[in-house]
């Protein structure tokens, strides 16, 4: 197999499954302005847009943080090593001089300080002894979020929602829309929660609220394309039937009951249905409202792929930066294999597939509406396909749809960390020159100014993408061949790691909560 496509086999699970894990890490911050060298245990690799590569033993930043310094070797992209520089001292040796712009990301074996710009392309390997007791008993269930959120309800700080979960790359930044379901009224200003939980790099572009006024009872939904529709009061099925029996129960409200099975022993791809049925009473136009979110399943697979991927992780997010359609074919058909929550509508004998909700994270329920076409049946029946053990849903309803709304969009106007004004934040948050970059353990409140003194239905709208950091005790089970395996045939995959995730399914969501290290 030629090299670049052992690169490019080994970055798929880097994309597909991306649930944002972390570990506790002790950190220095420096300010763009006080750069200190950033200390480190092993080498540093610095990975070029050309495919180049240099692996430095000592590296530092300029002032302004758009150019490396250091010494050390340098490679080509077929890993010929084309010069070296040492550093020797009182002896004029020039270092090797790198401008950031050639730049796809960094490497290290431990971040302790902030590199300040270059923080956005920065992967650390974390110390095995930095991890929780619960991380050390099953490290692939350690607690972990994106971007996470919280804001008020019941006059107390609950999560609410994470931000674009699958963004693992720059090349992967994307939009995210989350509902805030059921927060406290807020009459002239909103205040949310910040934090960057895991073990990652978080680069967040901006997080604007999403405003519509309240009107009796309505509520409104958003479907996975972003668009809004207000609709009338949200009425449960009449009937829930799957493998298992009935779990009507579970599904009639957003209550953190869940209905949820477990995997599939043999194979974690294995698909399962539910059949819904509502009264048809005619009303034109009506969605089904879906509240759910992922289980553990692709933590614990990103993990494992991560730890056979091993040393290469750097050098195939590199790869990812650098741009291969072939790549992301393959990444398609891969998440192809775990897929969404499909959803059918059946109209005489035949059934009609309508939407897939493909939204991803283990941390907050979000709510989505699905639009269904007009039937002339006296019952409405739809059919929900989703992989088995994959999805825990919290809410399934029937609603009619009102029409179509425009949110007001407002940008935070005031941002505090620990509870200091933070206005460099405030401009990274509302259209500056570069975005914010967050560290495990960072924590900001954003506050809203409200218009009118009404009563609002709240969303967020973020955009931005995060970087997983490597821990060094994954390092022990790398396994190039094992990896391929994710790429050229997920279904064997898919098959392969059952028996493992079967051993520790029943402690996952356990442990993952129980690790968490930074506290709301």
């Amino acid at each position: 197999m030629k090299k670049s496509g052992l690169i490019c086999l080994n970055l798929i699970f880097l994309i597909l499954l991306s649930a944002c894990i972390s570990t506790r890490v002790v950190k220095s911050v420096f300010s763009p302005s006080d750069f200190n060298e950033i200390n480190s245990k092993g080498a540093f690799k610095v990975h070029l847009k050309d495919g180049g590569l240099y692996v430095l033993k000592s590296w530092k930043t300029n002032t302004s943080g758009d150019t490396v310094t250091g010494y050390g070797k340098l490679y080509n992209y077929r890993r010929e090593l084309l010069g070296e520089r040492v550093d020797v001292g009182s002896k004029a040796i020039i270092p090797f001089l790198i401008p950031k712009s050639s730049i796809t990301l960094i490497e290290t074996a431990k971040l302790e300080g902030n590199s300040g710009n270059l923080a956005a392309i920065s992967i650390a390997g974390v110390p095995f002894s930095v991890m929780s007791v619960y991380c050390l008993a099953n490290p692939k269930a350690c607690f972990g979020s994106c971007p996470t959120f919280y804001a008020l309800k019941n006059n107390r700080w609950v999560l609410m929602a994470e931000g674009f979960s699958s963004s693992i790359s720059p090349s992967f930044e994307k939009r995210d829309i989350d509902m805030l379901y059921r927060v406290d009224d807020a009459q002239s200003d909103f205040r949310l929660k910040l934090t960057n939980e895991a073990l990652e790099t978080h680069v967040i572009r901006y997080v604007d609220l999403l405003l519509f006024p309240k009107s009796g009872g309505d509520q409104v939904f958003a479907t996975d394309e972003g668009e809004f529709f207000r609709t009338g009061a949200v009425v449960p099925p009449q009937k829930c039937i799957s493998e298992e029996g009935d779990f009507r129960n579970e599904v009639t409200a957003m209550d953190g009951l869940e209905r949820y099975t477990p995997t599939d022993p043999k194979n974690l791809a294995r698909r399962e249905e539910l059949v819904l049925t509502f009264d048809n009473n005619d009303i034109a136009g009506k969605g089904l409202i879906i509240g759910a979110r992922q289980t553990l399943l692709t933590t614990y697979l990103f993990y494992q792929e991560m730890a056979y991927t091993g040393n290469q992780y750097g050098a195939m997010v590199s790869e990812l930066e650098n741009g291969n359609d072939y790549l992301k074919k393959r990444i398609e058909k891969l998440w192809d294999k775990l897929g969404g929550i499909e959803v059918f509508i059946k109209s005489g004998n035949t059934w009609q597939k309508i939407d897939e909700i493909r939204e991803m994270g283990p941390i907050a329920s979000d709510v989505h509406l699905v639009k269904l076409p007009s039937v002339q049946d006296k019952e409405i029946t739809l059919k929900i396909r989703l992989t088995k053990g994959l999805w825990r849903i919290d809410l399934l309803g029937l609603a009619p749809i009102i029409g179509k709304e425009s949110p007001v969009r407002i940008m935070p106007d005031m941002v505090l960390k620990e509870d200091s004004l933070d206005n460099q934040a405030l401009g990274q948050l509302t259209g500056g020159i570069s975005p914010l970059v967050t560290l495990p353990g960072d924590r900001y409140e954003l506050r809203y100014n409200l218009p009118d003194n009404c009563s609002y239905q709240f969303f967020i709208d973020t955009k931005g993408y995060y970087l997983e950091w490597m821990r060094d005790n994954w390092l022990e089970e790398e396994n190039m061949k094992k990896a391929a395996v994710a790429l050229y045939f997920p279904g064997l995959f898919m098959r392969k790691a059952a028996a493992g995730y079967k051993k520790v399914e029943p402690q996952m969501e356990k442990v993952f909560w129980e690790s968490r290290y930074v506290k709301p």
